[in-house]
């Protein structure tokens, strides 16, 4: 027997652009999932324009980067062929938002894409929710994350993760044996991270707080975090960040 979630999807049809083969993989389960119908992929703008001609889909699932035109460019491509277009943005990076929806797409999805989040849209196509609004941050807090490994992905759980640090224009997520390149923001992270497990110490800084091994003062009135790691990493603690920290940990003496 079919769901009622299944139900109130079934009628769509779907086209997913993405460059990654594994997130299209992982965009079109959740969607069978929900019931729609994949009517096919596309790698870039360029197929997905063809492929749209082609399949005529109900809905369009574009990435927001992708090589060439992005994602809400190619939104507006698609519009301009068909100012009734479905377009729905996905991405790990919260900052093209306003920019979608200014362009008219129907919602603007975060990676790691939750089920029920995705039903949520779906219900607003089939007209059972009302129109999205850029209600960034709505997420649940993350629970695992998937990070680049070897040209793909692997699912790393948050338990693992000591800290997340920015080096080389990329977010890394380090664990006790081995450090992973992210596909997000730290900004994008610390939204889907329960603040109560995670402290973003400076800039480009973020910790476990059950990690925190020691606060070293640094000889300037500002303070070193040691984190419970093998290698016992320092990463620093900004002034106006200590502060708060303090809140976070009973600090004595």
């Amino acid at each position: 027997m079919r769901t009622q979630a299944e139900k109130r999807s079934s009628r769509l049809g779907a086209l997913v652009v993405d460059d990654e083969p594994l997130a299209r993989d992982e965009l079109r389960f959740l969607l069978e999932q929900c019931g729609v119908e994949v009517l096919g992929e596309a790698r870039n703008a360029k197929e997905a324009l063809a492929r749209f001609d082609e399949l005529s889909p109900q809905v369009t699932f574009v990435d927001l980067r992708m090589p060439g035109p992005d994602g809400i460019t190619l939104a507006e491509s698609l519009r301009a062929k068909n100012p009734n277009a479905a377009v729905v943005v996905v991405s790990a990076h919260d900052d093209g938002a306003i920019r979608g929806f200014e362009a008219g797409v129907v919602d603007y999805l975060l990676k790691p894409v939750r089920l029920s989040r995705l039903q949520k849209t779906l219900d607003r196509l089939t007209g059972l929710e009302p129109p999205a609004e850029p209600e960034l941050g709505e997420s649940e807090p993350l629970e695992r994350l998937a990070v680049r490994r070897k040209g793909g992905y692997v699912v790393v759980e948050l338990e693992a993760i000591v800290y997340f640090e920015v080096k080389d224009e990329l977010v890394w997520a380090v664990t006790a044996t081995d450090r992973f390149a992210l596909d997000l923001t730290l900004a994008a992270l610390e939204q889907r991270l329960d603040p109560q497990v995670f402290f973003r110490t400076h800039r480009g800084v973020m910790v476990r707080l059950d990690r925190i091994k020691a606060l070293e003062p640094t000889g300037s009135g500002t303070y070193e975090v040691v984190l419970d790691h093998p290698d016992e990493p320092r990463v620093p603690l900004a002034r106006e960040r200590a502060r708060v920290l303090r809140t976070r940990i009973p600090f004595t003496g």
